[in-house]
């Protein structure tokens, strides 16, 4: 055993000879609606957990402003008003300088935030020492050279890089694809709707709502961004897309995907946010004449991510009530995959795709996978 790692050999040593919990430290960086609703989790499971000899603890919380941080553990009682009252300034590095120097036994990186910035750090995050689990899909979407350079530096440093939250909130979409590649299967074709935002709009298409008031309720439901060309405009579907067909062994870029407009050409989506909702009834009469169209053929219309000859495009699709995609609304995702072994019958994957709690769900399942083994209880 290398000497740096001989403090981290004798606590495994100590941890298994008197069978003991195994632990698992967690430091959090983003407390809104997903890191939030995480760290409530985390509180609430925790004296199960110890029942299971598993003793979890969060030892750091950050936002952007502020961040506390105690090697003991924070109690997460009234951790938003402690967090808030906090004066430390958010320091990525002194967290690295403190896990380089305390060496904690598991300790894991959970990226809760949704910053362009933050994963460009990873690798350096994965060097001091440090799982990382994150539903943010910005490091697995970047550079296809940086791509397999988190994979490969994970390797090298022992360390797991966990993201099944990247593309299907708390659905087992990354794992099970994992296990078919790694046990010989391989991707032949893919469709699926992948935000639980359009899943929603153009369900509601369905019902009868005009689109202005589709989009108007998904957004004061919480179900789009802030400004819904960030979920209309179809790049959170392309990375997502992107992301499968990279685990597919597909060696793409984000520039690859290609994206087909929801609005018509004639429609100017620029613009401010309150200017883009004041638009937004000028396509009514649009949607109005598509949907009644495809009503006469008993279709409808969705809004998807497909994979299809080696190449990913996203897209609205027209589908009739035999086609898997049909059902799917009021926020439900799908995915539907064509392999090898699953064909002419798809494997298909469905679920609720929206919410803080079931992403938060899947990433606390992450942070779980990394005990290494199940102690007698």
């Amino acid at each position: 055993i290398s000497g740096e790692y001989g403090d981290i050999a004798v606590k495994v040593a100590h941890l298994f000879f008197f069978n003991q919990a195994q632990s698992i430290e967690v430091f959090v960086f983003g407390a809104g609606a997903i890191g939030g609703c995480l760290l409530d989790q985390i509180r609430d499971q925790k004296e199960e957990l110890l029942t299971q000899k598993i003793d979890i603890k969060v030892v750091a919380i950050a936002t952007v402003s502020s961040m506390m941080m105690d090697e003991q553990g924070l109690d997460l009682t009234n951790w938003r008003s402690d967090l808030e009252a906090s004066t430390t300034e958010t320091n990525l590095q002194g967290v690295l300088d403190f896990v380089q120097a305390a060496k904690p036994l598991n300790p894991i990186f959970v990226d809760c935030t949704a910053s362009d910035d933050l994963p460009n750090q990873y690798l350096d995050i994965f060097k001091a020492g440090m799982h990382i689990a994150t539903p943010n899909k910005r490091a697995n979407s970047l550079s296809m050279d940086f791509y397999k350079s988190l994979r490969t530096v994970a390797n090298t440093q022992h360390r797991r890089f966990l993201y099944e939250t990247n593309v299907g909130a708390g659905l087992p979409i990354i794992d099970t694809l994992q296990n078919l590649f790694k046990s010989g299967d391989s991707l032949t074709g893919f469709y699926g709707i992948m935000s639980g935002s359009l899943s929603y709009i153009f369900g509601r298409l369905d019902e009868g709502a005009s689109f202005s008031q589709a989009v108007l309720e998904a957004r004061e439901k919480k179900f789009t961004e802030p400004d819904p060309r960030d979920d209309l405009g179809g790049m959170d579907v392309a990375r997502k897309a992107l992301i499968i067909a990279r685990e597919a062994g597909y060696e793409l870029e984000i520039e690859d995907v290609i994206i087909n407009r929801v609005f018509p050409e004639d429609f100017d989506d620029t613009g401010s946010v309150d200017a883009f909702i004041q638009n937004l009834p000028k396509l009514d009469s649009y949607f109005a004449e598509k949907m009644a169209a495809l009503k006469k053929e008993n279709k409808v219309l969705r809004m998807a991510g497909f994979i299809e000859d080696g190449k990913c495009s996203v897209g609205m699709l027209e589908v009739g009530p035999e086609h898997p995609l049909y059902p799917i609304k009021d926020c439900e995702n799908a995915f539907v995959f064509h392999t090898a072994r699953y064909n002419p019958i798809p494997l298909t994957i469905r679920g609720y795709g929206a919410g803080a709690a079931v992403t938060a769900a899947g990433v606390f399942g992450d942070i779980l996978r990394t005990v290494s083994w199940n102690l007698e209880a």
